[in-house]
């Protein structure tokens, strides 16, 4: 081990299950969530209050995402936005770093299949709503792909045909919310 290494590392997605806190997450300071303190729960107890149950709240949303892609016939959606990424996943990962810089992406299929594309080496695999977690490929923006971002992009397209195919049959229809132009160019050709 370096002097570098992180002996304990706060998150850890193999570490046990322990009791849980009002808003329904996993009371063991291993949280992913920038949620409520001690301090804000006693608050809400004093005045009646429930809190937010988060494990409801992230189905709610992930239910509502597949309930419009079906009464659309859509066979997904693909969202590079971070705030849709939050709401799809409840993933925060660089939010503020993405906005300007597309790094990630999220695909949810109509029955509720969601892939996460993260950036390199970041945790989301802990995530109860994603069900596969791939690295780069959306980086097909001139900040990380320089003069390769047509063939970044090609690869992402090649990996979203992919996911057409094994969740939409025949059906072609696919929402994105928005795109760098390279990948635009690839997912219409």
């Amino acid at each position: 081990m370096s002097s570098f290494s992180i002996a304990n590392p706060k998150i850890d997605p193999a570490r046990g299950a322990s009791a849980l806190r009002p808003d329904g997450t996993v009371d063991d300071d291993d949280r992913v969530e920038i949620g409520p303190t001690d301090l804000a729960f006693a608050e809400w107890d004093a005045l009646g209050l429930t809190p937010p149950n988060l494990e409801r709240m992230r189905r709610t949303r992930l239910d509502r995402i597949v309930q419009q892609l079906r009464q659309r016939d859509y066979v997904g959606v693909l969202c590079f936005d971070p705030l849709n990424i939050r709401y799809a996943t409840d993933s925060s990962n660089m939010q503020i770093w993405t906005m300007h810089n597309p790094a990630r992406a999220v695909f949810v299929s109509s029955d509720g299949y969601v892939v996460l594309w993260d950036f390199h080496r970041c945790f989301s695999a802990h995530l109860p709503l994603v069900n596969e977690v791939r690295e780069g490929a959306t980086g097909f923006f001139y900040f990380v792909s320089g003069d390769e971002s047509e063939a970044a992009a090609k690869q992402f397209a090649g990996q979203i045909e992919d996911l057409m195919r094994r969740f939409g049959g025949g059906n072609r229809r696919l929402a994105v919310d928005k795109m760098e132009i390279p990948g635009l160019g690839r997912l219409t050709q």
